[in-house]
C-alpha cells in the first residue's frame, strides 16, 4: 500500500503558498505528498503564462488589501478568498495511472470527488472535452471559473473546483481552489477591464460556479471538511494517508523560493 504525507499549513501570504508548492515539487522525488492552505490575505494568482501587468489592476487590489501573485502552473486568473486549496505532489505511478496527463487529472479528481460526497456534496466529475472562454475585449482574459475543464468539479451542475496541473521533473504539481462562500465573485473588480466587462464577468461568475456553502444544508467545518477529503482521496488510491509537516528542508527551500518571487512580483507590476 502507498503511503502518502498530509501536510495543512494553514493560512499564508501567495508568495509563500506558491513557494511551498515549488519546494515540494522540487522534492517531488521523496514520495507523493497531499497539501491543504488557505490565503491571508486573500489573492489574486495568475497562470505562468498570463502578463499580471496586462491582467490585473494593482491599484484596485491595494485598495481591497488583495495579494497578487504568478501560479507555477497554467490557467487564468483565479481570486483565493474564502476556499480551501489543495495541492499535490507525486509521480504519477502514485496515483495508480498510466494515461499520462488525462489519467493524473481524473485521478484526482475523482479521490476530490469521494471526499466532496463524503462531506455531503453531490458532485460529478466534468467528463466531456469543452472549449476554454475568453473575455470579448483585447484586454484581460476571462476568469478560471467562468468555464469548467475536464476533470474538473460540478455540484448542480456548477464549476465548484478549478485545477491547474504542471509536470516537473519526475512527477506532477496539481493544485486548486475548492470554492466555500461567495468572495471570489469580486474578481472582475480586480482585473482590467472596463465596467461593461467587469458586468458580463460578474454574471457569468454567478451563473457559471458555485461554493460548498450553497451545495450542502450546514455550516462548512473546515476540520470535518479535510478529514473527509483525506478519506476519500486514500480510499480512491488504496492508499495510507499519513498527516504529517513540512521538513526542514522543505521550510528552507520554501523561504529560498518565496524570497524570488517577492522580486520578481514587484518587476512585473512595476512597484
Amino acid at each position: 500500500m502507498a503511503c502518502w504525507r498530509v501536510i495543512d499549513t494553514g493560512a499564508s501570504g501567495g508568495i509563500y503558498n506558491m513557494a511551498v508548492d515549488r519546494a515540494l515539487a522540487q522534492g517531488v522525488a521523496d514520495g507523493p505528498v497531499m497539501r491543504f492552505y488557505a490565503w491571508n490575505p486573500p489573492a489574486v494568482s495568475c497562470g505562468y503564462g498570463q502578463r499580471i501587468e496586462r491582467e490585473v489592476d494593482s491599484t484596485a487590489c491595494r485598495a481591497l488589501g488583495v495579494d497578487i501573485v504568478r501560479r507555477p502552473t497554467g490557467g487564468r486568473a483565479v481570486l483565493h478568498w474564502e476556499e480551501l486549496t489543495y495541492s499535490v505532489v507525486c509521480d504519477p505511478r502514485a496515483l495508480n495511472s498510466t494515461e499520462g496527463i488525462e489519467g493524473a487529472h481524473r485521478a484526482i479528481a475523482e479521490g476530490l470527488a469521494t471526499g466532496l460526497r463524503l462531506f455531503g456534496a453531490e458532485v460529478e466529475v466534468e467528463r466531456s472535452r469543452k472549449p476554454v472562454g475568453r473575455s470579448r475585449g483585447p484586454q484581460a482574459t476571462s476568469p478560471c471559473f467562468t468555464s469548467t475543464a475536464r476533470w474538473e468539479l460540478k455540484c448542480q451542475g456548477r464549476k465548484l473546483v478549478g485545477s491547474a496541473q504542471r509536470r516537473v521533473r519526475q512527477g506532477l504539481l496539481q493544485h486548486g481552489s475548492i470554492l466555500l462562500g461567495r468572495a471570489h465573485e469580486r474578481l472582475p473588480q480586480l482585473m482590467r477591464i472596463d465596467r461593461v466587462q467587469q458586468e458580463q464577468w460578474a454574471t457569468a461568475l454567478r451563473s457559471s460556479c458555485t461554493d460548498l456553502g450553497r451545495c450542502i444544508s450546514r455550516r462548512v467545518d473546515r476540520d470535518e471538511l479535510l478529514a473527509c477529503l483525506i478519506d476519500g482521496f486514500g480510499r480512491e488510491l488504496g492508499a495510507e494517508m499519513r498527516l504529517d509537516e513540512l521538513s526542514g528542508d522543505e521550510t528552507r527551500r520554501a523561504t529560498e523560493f518565496a524570497a524570488g518571487l517577492v522580486s520578481d512580483a514587484s518587476e512585473e507590476i512595476g512597484e
